[in-house]
C-alpha cells in the first residue's frame, strides 16, 4: 500500500469504529462525529506530507498551548490522557498548588476531587455488591444495620441520585459535634423532588458501606492508587485557604472521623485516569459495569422552582451510578461528550475537575485544577489578555474564538468563580462560571486523543522508528508564558 492509501484507511477505520460504537443517536452526536472527521482530516492531510514524528509533535503542542490558555484560570492544573488501545499516554503539569509556598504542581501533587468521590464510592459499592458483602438492591429502612428508618428506598436508588434527601440540620455548620451530626443525618426526609443531584444520598451510601474503612484501602491497595486518600498530609492544592478539603461537609466530617462519600478525596492525574485500566482489567463484572453506566430509570428531569415557588423549568439529568452519563435522549449536558459509547461516562466536581472514560473507544481523559485557592490571585482577581490565534475561549453566541485582545477576568469569591469577558474596547462580551470554560479543553483532549491514535497506527504501518509516543510527560516551568498579564 502506498502512504497515502495506508492514510486513508486508517482514517476511514477509525471514524467507522467510532460511529459504530455510539450509543445514542442524536443531533449532538452527529456533530461530535463531523467535528471528529473535520479534525483528523485536518491531520490526515499533514501525514501525507509530513513524517509522523513531526506530525506528533505539533500535535502534542497544539494541545500544551490549549492546556496552557486555560491555565490561565487556575494557579494550578495537571491533565492527562490515555489511549489504552494503542499504549499512548500524556500528561502535563503546570502552576503552583495555590498557597504561600508557591510549591510547584508536579506528577506527584495531589488535588482535590470533590465529586468525583462519588464515582469511587459507586465503584466502591457495586466491588462489595459483587462479591456478596452487601446488596446494592436492598431497601434501605429494612436493612438491619441501617439507622436510617425514615428512607423506604434501595441504595441504588440513592446511588443514582434518584431522590432528593433532606436533613433535620446543616451538616455543614461551623464546630458541628458528633452527636449533632449523627442527629442530623439519621432522619433524612425525601423531598417533593424526585431525581434531584444532591450530597446526602452519598454522604448516607457510604455510612452504610459495611467496614468501609478497611475495605476502601484494601480495594485501593489492591489496585494499585498511589495517591488516592482521604488524607490531606503531603502536596495537596489549597490547602493554604481550605484546611485541606473544598467541600464544606466534607471539611466537618473529616474533622469528625467520619470518611465522607460524596467529596473529600484527593488524588493526582495518575491515579484518576488508572480507572478506565482497572475496569478494563475486569475489577467490575460485565453486569456491574452496566449498573455503573445506566440510569435504571430512562429519562427524567428535575424540576427548578423560583424563589417564589413557582416552577421555572425542567433540568435534564444524565446519571448514572455515581457518574454522568449520556442522557437517554440524546440531549447535550455539559458532563459528557456526546456520541460516545454505551460504556462511556464521566465525573465532574465543583472545583471544576473532571474525568472521562470511554471503555469500547478505549480512552481516558483527565483534568485537575485549583481554582479554590486565591492565594496566587490577589486581590481574588486574576486577568490576562486573550493571546493571537487562541481557539480555546469559545464565545458562547457564535461559536467563534474571542478576538486577540479580549480581556478575560477571573474573579473568585469564596467558593463562587465567576468569570466576565471584555471585547479589546471595554465592552462586556460574557459572564461566565469557571467550569463553562474548562469543559472546552474536555473536548480538545478528546480530538488530541484520535489526532494521536491515527498518527501512531500510520506511523506504525510506515514501519517509522523514531515515533515514540507510547509514554510522554510535560512538566512545565515558568508556566504561562501565552498570556500577557494585566
Amino acid at each position: 500500500m502506498t502512504k497515502e492509501e495506508i492514510v486513508r484507511k486508517e482514517l476511514s477505520d477509525i471514524l467507522y469504529d467510532f460511529r459504530g460504537n455510539r450509543a445514542i443517536e442524536s443531533e449532538a452526536a452527529q456533530k461530535t462525529y463531523e467535528r471528529l472527521r473535520e479534525e483528523l482530516s485536518h491531520t490526515a492531510v499533514d501525514l501525507l506530507s509530513q513524517d509522523p514524528a513531526e506530525v506528533f509533535e505539533n500535535i502534542k503542542k497544539r494541545y500544551y498551548e490549549t492546556v496552557l490558555a486555560i491555565g490561565q484560570l487556575s494557579p494550578g492544573i495537571a491533565t492527562a490522557l490515555e489511549d489504552v488501545k494503542h499504549n499512548i499516554y500524556l500528561s502535563t503539569y503546570d502552576g503552583d498548588i495555590g498557597d504561600e509556598t508557591k510549591t510547584k504542581v508536579t506528577r506527584e501533587t495531589r488535588f482535590d476531587l470533590a465529586s468525583i468521590t462519588k464515582m469511587f464510592t459507586a465503584l466502591e459499592a457495586l466491588k462489595l455488591h459483587q462479591d456478596g458483602l452487601f446488596d446494592i438492591n436492598s431497601i434501605i429502612n429494612e436493612i438491619n444495620t441501617s439507622p436510617y428508618k425514615t428512607l423506604p428506598i434501595t441504595v441504588l436508588d440513592i446511588l443514582r441520585f434518584k431522590y432528593e434527601l433532606h436533613t433535620s440540620g446543616r451538616l455543614d455548620k461551623p464546630g458541628i459535634t458528633l452527636p449533632e451530626f449523627y442527629d442530623f443525618i439519621l432522619k433524612p426526609e425525601i423531598g417533593k423532588n424526585k431525581y434531584m443531584y444532591s450530597d446526602i444520598p452519598y454522604i448516607i451510601a457510604k455510612t452504610l458501606l459495611p467496614n468501609t474503612h478497611e475495605f476502601f484501602n484494601e480495594y485501593k491497595d489492591q489496585l494499585g492508587f498511589e495517591s488516592l486518600s482521604y488524607d490531606t498530609a503531603g502536596v495537596i492544592t489549597g490547602a493554604e485557604d481550605f484546611m485541606g478539603v473544598s467541600d464544606p461537609k466534607a471539611r466537618q466530617m473529616t474533622r469528625l472521623g467520619i470518611q465522607p462519600g460524596h467529596a473529600g478525596l484527593f488524588g493526582n492525574v495518575d491515579d484518576v485516569i488508572k480507572v478506565i485500566d482497572i475496569l478494563n482489567n475486569g475489577f467490575l463484572s460485565p453486569t456491574n459495569l452496566d449498573v455503573l453506566v445506566s440510569s435504571g430509570a430512562g429519562a427524567y428531569y428535575t424540576p427548578v422552582y423560583g424563589a417564589d415557588g413557582k416552577l421555572r423549568k425542567y433540568t435534564a439529568i444524565n446519571h448514572g451510578t455515581g457518574v454522568f452519563i449520556e442522557h437517554p435522549e440524546g440531549l447535550k449536558a455539559s458532563e459528557v461528550i456526546p456520541g460516545l459509547s454505551r460504556h462511556a461516562f464521566s465525573a465532574t466536581g465543583f472545583t471544576g475537575v473532571y474525568s472521562t472514560y470511554d471503555l469500547d473507544n478505549g480512552f481516558a481523559t483527565v483534568f485537575l485544577p485549583n481554582p479554590i485557592s486565591c492565594a496566587a490571585c490577589e486581590p481574588n482577581i486574576h486577568a490576562f489578555h486573550v493571546p493571537e490565534n487562541n481557539r480555546d475561549l469559545i464565545d458562547n453566541k457564535t461559536d467563534e474564538p474571542y478576538e486577540k485582545g479580549t480581556i478575560v477576568i477571573c474573579k473568585y469569591d469564596n467558593l463562587h468563580k465567576v468569570i466576565k469577558i471584555y471585547s479589546p474596547y471595554g465592552h462586556l462580551l460574557d459572564e461566565r462560571t469557571y467550569t463553562n470554560i474548562t469543559n472546552q479543553l474536555k473536548l480538545e483532549q478528546f480530538y488530541t486523543i484520535f489526532k494521536l491514535r491515527l498518527t501512531k497506527r500510520v506511523a506504525t504501518l510506515l514501519a517509522t522508528s523514531d515515533l515514540e509516543i507510547e509514554h510522554i510527560d510535560k512538566e512545565y516551568s515558568g508556566g504561562k508564558k501565552f498570556a500577557k498579564k494585566i
